[in-house]
């Protein structure tokens, strides 16, 4: 007997994003992104000194990849267009090879039945925008808009599922306060400008979007994690609610309720940085209302209250036992969970998590369609005698695809599932040495090889449950 059956028509997808997969960084007139040009400067960043100069050639194989997804039965791939492929110098002329790229791949996408929901910007933004002062320069907002609107126009007819911006909050906070990130910066007024610069973004893409009557659905796509005070101390209580308002609500509470929270304001006017009201304005705009909103869930973040300076550290080796660490000065710091399960990188397995995100969600927006637009596990998978068993990411997901059918089962309108990876793809901070995906790619030859987790996630999916 099936113990979880999904709603007929429910999405069963993988992600992945341009820069991660695609490769072919200077072919077809794609300009530079901020990525290459900042880990060309500052090459340890990622583990192992790798580079997305190839990943996982998704360019010249995105044929092959479309049949393994048809193969491996899914209906859906969430992807992003890498903005410096279509507008090398961010605006300007359109670039007609790089456009024709995504032509082919949509057009193989529509022919397999397997329909594309497509972000916008996943980070990589052309870097002769950055030069002329990124997002801090309201032209890259007008920037921005434009190749939306482009995008729109030359894709329309075969996309009807956009987001703006993949995980803004992560890109602020790895940009502009821990310096992890393009363009590595800690400097938190900066941070607050390009907060605000990225909702404004946000709300006129989404504007021009249903301005141009293309028929489909928009929205965004916030990683979020559920906050949980370390003990029930009321100043860990509190703590963990400031945590929550700069981790999850600074972009959440301005996109569905129009207004940033409370704490996180009280936060920023402590530092002289709060936003003015021509920018809480356009960050806040009801014209930034989504049609949907893609979730994207890895961890939960247990937090106390603490005096220590403001720190960062992340697992970029894999090593057991070395955490992720953040600290903001006299605020909150986050601490492992006693009793939690982690991952080799120091990411807590905590299906219940997402049911506590996608119900919370709900709770505020009940009208509002949900995708779980990223799920997925890092594992140093090994290849033995021609295989990959990942018995670890099968229990994963289960877990994690059984905490979405619990809330479905509450009311909470969850209309699909994109597992991370499709590919072992490169990573932002880890390189090729934790792999997420359905299949493997060897490094040397690039060839694709489903692991157990693929013809296991294959069997759910035309099940429709498992």
């Amino acid at each position: 007997m099936m113990e979880c059956r999904f709603p007929e028509g429910f999405v069963w997808g993988a992600a992945t994003a341009a820069l991660q997969v695609e490769g072919a960084l200077d072919e077809d007139g794609r300009g530079p992104s901020v990525w290459e040009v900042f880990l060309r400067e500052r090459p340890g960043r990622v583990f192992g000194g790798a580079t997305p100069a190839v990943a996982c050639d998704h360019y010249h194989r995105f044929a092959e990849d479309v049949r393994l997804m048809r193969e491996f039965g899914l209906t859906g791939y969430r992807l992003s267009i890498a903005w410096p492929r279509l507008f090398p110098q961010g605006d300007g002329p359109l670039n007609e090879p790089g456009a024709a790229f995504y032509h082919r791949l949509f057009d193989a996408l529509t022919a397999a039945g397997i329909e594309p929901n497509v972000t916008l910007f996943h980070w990589d933004l052309p870097q002769a925008l950055a030069d002329r002062g990124g997002w801090e320069n309201p032209a890259t907002v007008r920037a921005f808009v434009q190749y939306a609107e482009t995008c729109y126009r030359l894709f329309g007819d075969r996309v009807r599922r956009w987001s703006t911006l993949n995980e803004p909050s992560w890109m602020t906070l790895h940009g502009w306060l821990t310096g992890l990130h393009p363009p590595g910066r800690r400097d938190p007024a900066a941070a607050a400008r390009v907060s605000t610069a990225l909702l404004a973004a946000h709300a006129g893409a989404v504007q021009t979007f249903r301005q141009s009557g293309i028929p489909g659905a928009i929205g965004i796509v916030l990683n979020l994690s559920p906050v949980l005070p370390a003990t029930e101390r009321p100043e860990d209580v509190a703590a963990a609610r400031l945590a929550d308002a700069i981790l999850n609500r600074w972009f959440s509470d301005p996109v569905l309720h129009g207004a940033f929270p409370d704490e996180g304001l009280a936060l920023c006017r402590d530092f002289g940085i709060a936003p003015s009201p021509d920018e809480t304005a356009r960050a806040t705009s009801p014209a930034g209302r989504p049609d949907f909103l893609g979730v994207n869930y890895y961890y939960p973040t247990h937090v106390a209250a603490d005096a220590t300076a403001t720190a960062y550290h992340l697992n970029t080796s894999g090593a057991r036992g070395e955490d992720c660490a953040l600290a903001l000065a006299g605020r909150f710091r986050s601490v492992r969970n006693p009793a939690g399960r982690y991952t080799d990188w120091g990411w807590e397995i905590f299906p219940d998590g997402l049911y506590l995100l996608l119900k919370n969600v709900h709770t505020q927006a009940p009208a509002l369609p949900l995708y779980v637009t990223e799920n997925g596990i890092g594992l140093a998978d090994r290849l033995v005698d021609g295989e990959v068993h990942d018995p670890e990411r099968i229990a994963f997901v289960r877990g994690h695809l059984a905490a979405v059918h619990r809330a479905i089962g509450e009311g909470v309108p969850v209309r699909g599932y994109y597992l991370w990876s499709l590919l072992d793809n490169f990573s932002w901070s880890n390189g090729y040495r934790k792999r997420y995906g359905l299949f493997h790619v060897d490094r040397a030859t690039l060839r694709r090889l489903p692991k157990d987790s693929a013809s296991w996630y294959r069997d759910v999916a035309r099940a429709n449950g498992f």
